[in-house]
This record gives structure tokens, C-alpha cells and sequence, in this order.
């Protein structure tokens, strides 16, 4: 019996060590991203074995740095979209603001890599509710900035200004030099879509002083970018900034853009041959209209022998990036040899499919209208429900200090509530289970939304002006279901330990949630 007791007890500690080790890589992985050793950090969480994670909380802060590491090291993770939902769902259930805030940071950049702008728009703006509430300025900073990327991208330009401005101040309150930078050239930016020349060049010419703590690797891309957005009104500044990104990387759009600012001076013999060095690099970026600028430039001076080697160059170009550009090539040769076909195909294509999309829009009209109205009277059928099953319990409590001769009537109001629960709103009994979990102190960290849904629904029913009375206290925060659930583990007079040991939280934890459900002063 000793040697049993003895070997239970080695399991548990090994158990322990290991959950110990784990917590502690986690923790490790998070300081390489913080430092920004993103190999390194990718190659320690792969190293990680996820059969050796015994605990939620260790799960979650697995998948959401699978998904975080992948990204920064080129590297994505498979399936990173169900990894965050787990992430986000248990974050929620914790009310843990920092951890959401990233989950729903890197859903928003899932979206935007699968083209849904929209939706990208939509998880950055929840990333940024729970970023304000974790007050953590390094995850406010990616966030603004991703915002502000996006509305580039969806040309809201006023809200591209203003988000990169808010990350600009959130760089300047942590005195980071590469933020810094990086900041001034999307406000920069911002300025150059909304043709507000003077504020673009004042911006520009303040990160100067940064460049040493730019990053090699985006040096020269942001020394490119800003050649180009300077070439027009500034050709001096543009070209300083264009022969230095070439000096570390060789483009194929930054010779480009040197190329059209020698032909502006008057420079055409100069242009030809940045277009020349632009047609050499390999880097899959359009050259029609290079290619076009070099065989006018031949033309113009005789030179038809060249324009055969260029032809020969120019499949070579083609092949090399065909799969990248597949599908324009397809449309290019039917716009090119059958202009008129692929048109008229064009133009009917477009009207199928806008009336596809116009009767696909009525069925979903349709469809969520029904499926909303459902909802509705299928709520106010519940409701009735659990005012009637409360008002048989207010019965039952009336009568059961009347003497015995109330028994036959408090047994018709026992079956007319199971008859309500067995019948007609099955789903009050899937409560009744799950409120005996509670009852009996049970861990419910499992739980579904659709779970603590039934529970809700089941204590509404049996405690209806108690649960109107909680909804009605206007709070600090929004009231969740996990919220709500917190409050009425209070209102059950659950000790401080039940309530950790059911929601399975940290005590930290339960001060947030104390915090976020106090009442209003």
C-alpha cells in the first residue's frame, strides 16, 4: 500500500514538473518575440511536444504563439484560423484582455491574407477594445498600426492618418527608435494619398535621424517607398532614397522608379539602362511597362536587332514567373487576340452575375429574415415558459406552509413543470443538469456559449426576478454570459474557493471579473 502511495505521488510531481517546463517554454518563446528573435522563438515552440500539454491555459498560450511565431517567421502554422477560435474562446472565458487582444490581432491578419477585408476590419476592431482594456502600449502599437494599414488598403484615408498618428504617439511614449521611424513613414504615407504635399515631405525628412534602427531586411523596401511617393514633387530627395535602397537591395520597381525620374531630367540614355538593370532582377514584379519603355527607346534609334533579344527575354521573364501570373495570362490573350468575344463574354458574364448575386442576396434576406423571426418567437415562447415554471415555484413556496391538504396541488405544479421541461422547452432540462454541476461544485470550464446559454436559461426560469435584477444593474463592463454566470455563483452564496475551483480561474482572474461586473457609481 506504501509503494502505491509512493508511486502516485512520483506520477504527480513528474506531472507537475512537466506542466512546470512547459509554462516556463511558453514563457521563453514569449521573450524571444518580445525581443524580436522570431527564428528563434519559431524553433523553440516547434520543439515543444503538444501531447506533453496537460492544461488549458497552457493550450491556449501554445496555439496562440503557433500561429504568432509562424507568421513573423514566414512560416504559417496549418489551420491558424481553428487554432485562434479555441484561443479566443478560452481568452474570453478568462477575460484575460492582453491574450485576446493578440488572438484577435492575428485572426484580423488570417482575414486579411484570405482577402476578406471586411472581416480583417472587424477582428482589429475587437483587438483593439481589448487591447485599450490590457493597456499594453507594444500590442496597442501593432494593432493601430494594422488599422492603419488596412484603411490604406480600403482607401479611408482621414482613418489611415489617424490610426497611424495614435501608433506614432504609442512609439514616442516608449522612446522606440525603429517604431519611431516606422511610424513617421506611415503617417508619411497617409499625407501622400490625401495629397497633402507639405505635411508628406515634413514627415519624411523626420526619419532621418531613425534610419539606423530600421531593420536590413525592410530598409530597403522603405527606402523604395519612399522614393516612389517622393519622385513627382521632390525628384532629389527620391532619387537619394532610391540609389540608397538599391545600394542594399536591387528591385525591380526601385529601378523603375530611378529610371522615370532620369527620363523626367532629360536623361533618356541613363533611364535605358536602370530599365535594362530593372528587366535582369528576378523578383516576379510586373515589366510590361518596362519592357514597352525599352522597345520604344529602340525604336526611336533603329535599333531593331535588340528588340528580337528582348522578345526572347521577355518569354524567359514569362516562364519564369508563370504559375504566379497564370490566370492574367489567360485573360491577356483573350483581350489581346479576341478582344471583341472576350468582351461580349465579359459583359454576359457580368450580368449572370449580378443577377446571381442579386437572388442570392434575396434568399439570404429571406433566410435571415425568417431565421430572425424564428428567434424572436421562439425566445418570447421561452420566456413565457420560465415566467410560468416561476410562477409554479412561488406556488409551490405558498403552499407548502398551508398543511398537508396542499400536497395534491403542489404535485399537479411539479408535473405541470416537468411537463413545460420534458415537452415543451426540452432545453430548461439540459440546465437543470448543468445547474447541478454548479450545485454540486463542479469544474464547468468545459462549457460550451451553447451550455452556459441553457444554464442561463434554466436559472431565468427559476429565479426570474433574481436574474432581472442582475441585468437590470447598470455595470462597468458589458455583462457576458460568463459574467452573468460569475454573478450568480455570487448570488448562490458560493465561497470565494468554490468559485475559483468551478470557473477554474486564477485569483487574479476573479479580481478582473469582480472588477468588470462592479456595479456603476
Amino acid at each position: 500500500m506504501k509503494q502505491a502511495s509512493l508511486i502516485v505521488v512520483g506520477f504527480l510531481m513528474l506531472l507537475s514538473c512537466q506542466t512546470g517546463s512547459i509554462s516556463r517554454k511558453l514563457t521563453e518563446v514569449d521573450s524571444l518575440v518580445f525581443k524580436e528573435e522570431y527564428d528563434s522563438a519559431y524553433q523553440m515552440i516547434s520543439s515543444i511536444d503538444e501531447t506533453t500539454i496537460k492544461n488549458q491555459e497552457d493550450q491556449a498560450h501554445y496555439n496562440l504563439l503557433k500561429v504568432q511565431t509562424g507568421y513573423l517567421a514566414n512560416k504559417p502554422a496549418a489551420s491558424p484560423d481553428s487554432l485562434l477560435d479555441e484561443v479566443i474562446d478560452y481568452y474570453q472565458k478568462e477575460g484575460n484582455a492582453e491574450k485576446l487582444a493578440d488572438a484577435y490581432y492575428y485572426k484580423a491578419y488570417c482575414s486579411f491574407l484570405n482577402k476578406d477585408m471586411e472581416l480583417s476590419i472587424l477582428f482589429h476592431k475587437k483587438a483593439e477594445e481589448s487591447a485599450k482594456i490590457s493597456n499594453n502600449k507594444r500590442i496597442q502599437f501593432k494593432i493601430y498600426e494594422g488599422i492603419s494599414f488596412m484603411n490604406s488598403k480600403c482607401a479611408n484615408y482621414g482613418l489611415q492618418l489617424e490610426y497611424a498618428k495614435k501608433a506614432l504617439d504609442i512609439a514616442k511614449q516608449l522612446n522606440n527608435k525603429k517604431w519611431i521611424a516606422y511610424s513617421f513613414f506611415r503617417v508619411g504615407s497617409a499625407y501622400s494619398n490625401m495629397n497633402i504635399e507639405d505635411s508628406v515631405l515634413f514627415y519624411f525628412n523626420k526619419i532621418e535621424p531613425y534610419i539606423g534602427f530600421i531593420d536590413n531586411k525592410a530598409l530597403p523596401l522603405i527606402q523604395s517607398s519612399l522614393g516612389y511617393l517622393l519622385m513627382d514633387k521632390h525628384p532629389r530627395k527620391a532619387k537619394e532614397y532610391l540609389l540608397k535602397s538599391i545600394s542594399l537591395k536591387e528591385m525591380t520597381k526601385t529601378y523603375e522608379y530611378l529610371a522615370y525620374i532620369l527620363y523626367e531630367e532629360g536623361k533618356p540614355e541613363q533611364a535605358y539602362q536602370y530599365w535594362k538593370k530593372a528587366l535582369s532582377v528576378n523578383d516576379a514584379s510586373p515589366k510590361d511597362n518596362i519592357i514597352r519603355n525599352l522597345i520604344e527607346y529602340d525604336l526611336e534609334r533603329g535599333k531593331t536587332d535588340s528588340i528580337s533579344d528582348m522578345v526572347t527575354q521577355i518569354f524567359e521573364i514569362r516562364d519564369s514567373i508563370e504559375d504566379k501570373l497564370r490566370n492574367d495570362t489567360i485573360k491577356d490573350l483573350q483581350t489581346r487576340f479576341d478582344h471583341e468575344t472576350a468582351m461580349h463574354a465579359k459583359d454576359q458574364a457580368i450580368i449572370r452575375w449580378q443577377w446571381g448575386i442579386m437572388i442570392l442576396a434575396l434568399a439570404l434576406l429571406a433566410g435571415i429574415g425568417l431565421y430572425i423571426r424564428r428567434r424572436y418567437l421562439n425566445k418570447i415562447k421561452l420566456q413565457g415558459y420560465q415566467m410560468q415554471i416561476n410562477d409554479c415555484l412561488n406556488q409551490i413556496d405558498a403552499l407548502k406552509d398551508t398543511g398537508s391538504d396542499a400536497q395534491k396541488k403542489i404535485e399537479e405544479l411539479n408535473q405541470q413543470i416537468c411537463d413545460i421541461m420534458d415537452n415543451r422547452a426540452p432545453g430548461l432540462n439540459k440546465g437543470r443538469v448543468l445547474y447541478d454541476d454548479i450545485v454540486a461544485n463542479r469544474d464547468i470550464s468545459h462549457w460550451s456559449k451553447e451550455d452556459e446559454t441553457l444554464f442561463l436559461e434554466y436559472y431565468t426560469a427559476t429565479n426570474y426576478r433574481n436574474m432581472q435584477q442582475l441585468k437590470a444593474i447598470p455595470r462597468e463592463d458589458k455583462l457576458t454570459n460568463h459574467r452573468l454566470i460569475f454573478l450568480i455563483l455570487q448570488e448562490m452564496g458560493k465561497s470565494e474557493l468554490d468559485i475559483l475551483r468551478i470557473l477554474s480561474i486564477s485569483k487574479e482572474t476573479l479580481r478582473t471579473l469582480r472588477h468588470r461586473t462592479k456595479p456603476k457609481e
